[in-house]
């Protein structure tokens, strides 16, 4: 694999981070920019072969603006915004190289890349995304292409609506004024593990959920249809005779198939290791 030098704008935040000694491990040259730095973001266009934009999603257009009036056609331009449409659209209105979407669908709190899912959106060009793709799957990431669009409507499910959902029971249990710590002594290991999932949104920065949400235009939908599923599970499970309530279920376990069994399997792992 050819050794390039890599550049990252807001290289000092969390994913920034991670990715510098993840390039770095697998041989390649990192230069940081950041408000923090003595190399700034235009001498990175001069510097690197790959420049990677690792700020905030509602910034982001911006940088790539900046950035890419100054980068050459040889050169490469990619982000890791949650959302793709329009910074790839940024992305290419603003340059004339070679633009590739990416989304890592991890946090800066991952380990590694390993076993994680990463997106690649095809801006312009054949180069950058061959070498992001080879070298992603290389360090044992499993790669996925997906239009700009795509992606978003998927996000919308996979980001959008989990994290409406979470924000609910958050503030469900606010309303009932039930803390996780007052629900210790009767928590089952599902309950526990979702008031953990609950806490671990609201310890991260909110700005980066609000623009998940809130910037992404197919959530409306995905949020209307889990509100119809909702009341119609409410009718069905709560309000209907056993007999009725155990046909829902059936219906819904027949849909989801073999992923019944596969999740069981592999929630019980996570729940073994929580004891």
């Amino acid at each position: 694999m050819e050794q390039v030098t890599l550049g990252i704008v807001g290289g000092k935040g969390g994913m920034g981070r991670l990715f510098d000694a993840w390039f770095v491990r697998r041989g390649h040259r990192v230069l940081l920019a950041d408000v923090d730095t003595t190399t700034t973001a235009e001498e990175l266009t001069r510097r690197c072969d790959l420049i990677m934009i690792a700020t905030p999603m509602d910034v982001a257009p911006t940088v790539a603006e900046a950035l890419g009036r100054r980068m050459s056609r040889e050169q490469g331009l990619f982000d890791i915004c949650s959302l793709k449409e329009e910074i790839t659209a940024a992305m290419l209105d603003a340059t004339s190289c070679e633009v590739v979407g990416t989304h890592p669908m991890f946090g800066p709190h991952t380990d590694g890349l390993s076993g994680q899912n990463i997106i690649l959106s095809q801006g312009r060009g054949e180069r950058w995304l061959t070498f992001l793709e080879a070298e992603f799957s290389a360090g044992g990431a499993r790669v996925s292409r997906m239009t700009p669009k795509d992606h978003d409507r998927s996000m919308a499910l996979a980001q959008g609506l989990t994290h409406v959902v979470t924000i609910a029971m958050g503030r469900t249990l606010q309303k009932l004024g039930v803390t996780p710590d007052d629900a210790l002594s009767y928590a089952t290991p599902i309950f526990k593990l979702k008031n953990d999932l609950i806490g671990r949104l609201f310890a991260q920065d909110p700005d980066l959920y609000a623009a998940m949400v809130g910037d992404n235009p197919y959530v409306a939908e995905m949020v209307e249809t889990f509100g119809g599923a909702l009341s119609e599970t409410a009718r069905e499970m709560v309000d209907a005779e056993r007999r009725g309530a155990l046909d829902y279920m059936a219906d819904i376990r027949g849909f989801l198939g073999p992923c019944c069994e596969a999740g069981l399997e592999e929630s019980n792992k996570i729940l073994k290791s929580m004891v």
